[in-house]
C-alpha cells in the first residue's frame, strides 16, 4: 500500500478546517440580522409615505408581541389565541401597557411564512382589514415580535396601541444622527380620544419646545405636524428636545427625543432608534381576560410571489370612531429620508460564504477520493 503524501493530508485537513470556520462565520452573520428592526423601518417609511407619523417602538408592546411569537414558533400553531388560552388584549395588559378605553384600544396582526419582512408587509397590504391597523391614525405605538421555528418558518407578531398622555415625537423622522443643528421635529397628537378623559389630556392645540425640561424660556405656539428647531449648540454630541403638549382644557403632556449631532467627517449609522415616550402614572388596570370572542375567518390563499402560510388573524375593531375631520398632512421632508427597501437589502449578509463553503466541501470530497485511490 502506497503511503499518502504528507502534503495531501495537510491540504485535506486545512480545507476541512477552513470550511468549518466559514460555516461558523456565516451562521454568526445570519444571527446579526434583526428582522423585527427591519420590519419597523419598513413600517415607518410606509407611514410617512401615507402622510402619517411613524409609530414609536414600544418596549411593552414588544414584550407582549414577542411572547406570542415565541409561543407560536415553539408549539407549531398560527393564531391569536395563545397555547395558554390568552388573547392579545390579555397579553398586552400583562405587559403593563395601559392603553385607552380601559386597555382595549389595542390590536394585533400576525404573519407567518417562509419569506422576509418585505413579503410580510406586502401580504398585509393585500388584506384591507389588517392594513387598516397600519394606517389607523389612532395608534401611535407598535411592538414587533419575531421568532423562527426549526422548519425555517418566520413568525411576525405586531401589536398596536395608544396610551393616554403618550405623544411620541420624531426628530428628523426618527433619524439617530444629523450633521446639521437645523432639524425638524415631527409631532403626534391625540386622535384616539380627542376629548380626553378626566385629567388625561385630549387633542393638543398648543406646544412648547425647549432644550430643558423646565421650559423656562419656551413660548407657546400652535400645534403643527412639523416644527423646525435649532439644537442648542453646533458641537458634536447628543441633544435632547423636549415638547410640552397642551389641549383646550389646559391639560398637558411632555415628550422628549434625542439626536446625535456629528461632524461632517463622521459616518452616520443607518439604523434610526427613536426614543420611546414614557407613559404618565395610571391606575392599575384589571388583569382579567376581556369579554368578547373573535370569530374565525376562512384561510386566505398564499401569495404567488412568496412562500407565505395564510393565517387566521381576524381584526377586532374597537368601537371608538376616528374624528370626522382628519388632520392635514405634510409631505415627507426630503432632508430626512429613511432607509429604503433597496438600501436595507444591502445590509444583509452576502451569500458568498455559503458558496465558498460548498466549493471547499467539494474540494474536501475530491481530496478524500484522491486519498482513497492512492492507498
Amino acid at each position: 500500500m502506497r503511503r499518502v503524501p504528507v502534503v495531501l493530508r495537510k491540504s485535506a485537513s486545512l480545507a476541512l478546517s477552513l470550511a468549518l470556520l466559514l460555516l461558523n462565520f456565516s451562521q454568526h452573520a445570519a444571527l446579526q440580522i434583526e428582522p423585527a428592526g427591519e420590519f419597523y423601518r419598513l413600517i415607518s417609511q410606509t407611514r410617512l409615505n401615507e402622510g402619517l407619523p411613524p409609530f414609536s417602538r414600544s418596549t411593552l408592546l414588544t414584550q407582549a408581541a414577542q411572547r406570542h411569537a415565541d409561543d407560536m414558533a415553539a408549539n407549531g400553531f398560527i393564531g391569536q389565541v395563545g397555547s395558554d388560552g390568552s388573547m392579545y388584549q390579555q397579553r398586552i395588559r400583562e405587559a403593563n401597557y395601559h392603553a385607552w378605553k380601559d386597555g382595549l384600544l389595542v390590536n394585533e396582526s400576525i404573519w407567518a411564512g417562509l419569506g422576509s419582512e418585505q413579503n410580510a408587509l406586502g401580504w398585509f397590504r393585500e388584506q384591507p382589514d389588517r392594513w387598516a391597523m397600519f394606517v389607523d391614525p389612532r395608534y401611535r405605538e407598535v411592538g414587533i415580535g419575531y421568532a423562527r421555528d426549526q422548519q425555517g418558518i418566520n413568525y411576525f407578531v405586531l401589536d398596536f396601541g395608544s396610551r393616554p398622555g403618550v405623544l411620541p415625537i420624531f426628530i428628523n423622522d426618527g433619524a439617530e444622527t444629523t450633521s446639521s443643528p437645523q432639524v425638524a421635529v415631527r409631532l403626534t397628537n391625540e386622535m384616539a380620544q380627542p376629548a380626553g378623559d378626566g385629567n388625561r389630556m385630549g387633542k393638543a392645540i398648543e406646544v412648547r419646545l425647549s432644550h430643558t425640561l423646565d421650559f423656562s424660556s419656551a413660548t407657546a405656539q400652535p400645534w403643527e405636524e412639523l416644527i423646525p428647531w435649532t439644537l442648542s449648540a453646533n458641537t458634536p454630541g447628543d441633544y435632547v428636545v423636549y415638547v410640552e403638549f397642551s389641549d383646550g382644557a389646559g391639560r398637558t403632556a411632555v415628550s422628549e427625543g434625542t439626536i446625535r449631532l456629528t461632524s461632517d467627517g463622521e459616518s452616520l449609522p443607518s439604523t434610526p432608534v427613536p426614543v420611546e415616550a414614557t407613559a404618565p402614572a395610571a391606575a392599575p388596570l384589571p388583569t382579567s381576560t376581556p369579554v368578547g370572542g373573535v370569530v374565525a375567518t376562512p384561510l386566505a390563499p398564499a401569495s404567488t410571489t412568496a412562500a407565505v402560510l395564510p393565517i387566521n388573524t381576524p381584526l377586532l375593531v374597537p368601537t371608538l370612531q376616528p374624528p370626522a375631520s382628519g388632520p392635514t398632512f405634510t409631505p415627507l421632508p426630503t432632508w430626512t429620508p429613511l432607509p429604503t427597501a433597496s438600501a436595507e437589502k444591502t445590509e444583509r449578509p452576502k451569500d458568498w460564504p455559503v458558496l465558498v463553503i460548498l466549493m471547499l466541501q467539494g474540494c474536501a470530497i475530491l481530496l478524500g477520493l484522491v486519498l482513497f485511490l492512492r492507498r
